[in-house]
């Protein structure tokens, strides 16, 4: 018996973290997040998760489109729904995977309690390095930062030893820069950390989300 009281406390005790971790479930965002999944259009949005990306205990809505219709089957897109005065924020879509045509090459991160999210892209033909930093702020991502390789002088693709990364420019925010400085600009936009994957998400179904959020 009192073991069983343990194990009851002790569930009782996880759910206050789960319910700490994102804020009240009676909160008036929670509310009108319930009020946007319900509204979403469910062949573009049917996964849902609930993300504290700035780390103020209440959770911004995320949504992506996993068993819906896609314009492109490879590209993943993904909707960050933020809030300010306890109104949603729709942001435009995200997105990452690989183009059909295979000129863009992207993942997205999201860093939890930092507010950042991170698109690191390759572009075809070469493969050129590029990345976007994201912010949220106010309920709203904006971008950041942005970073990417440019090739000025184009050798023959034929010979072997050409190679696309000592032919270009680096750029940061539109300035000139060197590897180097690009990689610690880059890091330190990220505050020091990789973030997860977008697609490492424990996405949860439309039903399963409303109760959540009910």
């Amino acid at each position: 018996m009192k073991n069983s009281s343990l194990l009851i406390s002790a569930v009782i005790l996880l759910g206050i973290i789960s319910l700490s971790g994102c804020g009240s479930p009676e909160s008036k965002v929670y509310k009108q997040y319930y009020d946007v999944v319900t509204g979403a259009d469910t062949k573009k949005w049917d996964s849902f998760a609930l993300v504290d990306l700035d780390g103020d205990g209440v959770c911004e809505l995320f949504a992506t489109c996993i068993n819906g219709e896609r314009e492109d089957e490879s590209i993943q897109p993904y909707m960050i729904v933020g809030y300010k005065d306890n109104a949603a924020v729709l942001n435009e879509e995200l997105q990452d995977g690989v183009a059909g045509a295979g000129g863009y090459r992207g993942t997205l991160y999201y860093i939890g309690g930092k507010g950042l999210l991170h698109e690191s892209m390759t572009i075809a033909p070469f493969g050129l390095p590029a990345d976007t930093v994201y912010k949220l702020r106010d309920g709203t991502v904006e971008i950041s930062d942005t970073g990417e390789f440019s090739i000025d002088n184009y050798g023959d693709p034929e010979d072997e030893d050409w190679d696309p990364l000592q032919n270009g420019t680096w750029t940061w925010n539109g300035e000139t820069v060197t590897e180097e400085q690009y990689n610690d600009m880059l890091n330190k936009a990220l505050s020091g950390e990789e973030g997860l994957p977008m697609s490492s998400i424990e996405w949860k179904s439309r039903d399963d989300i409303l109760k959540e959020l009910k």
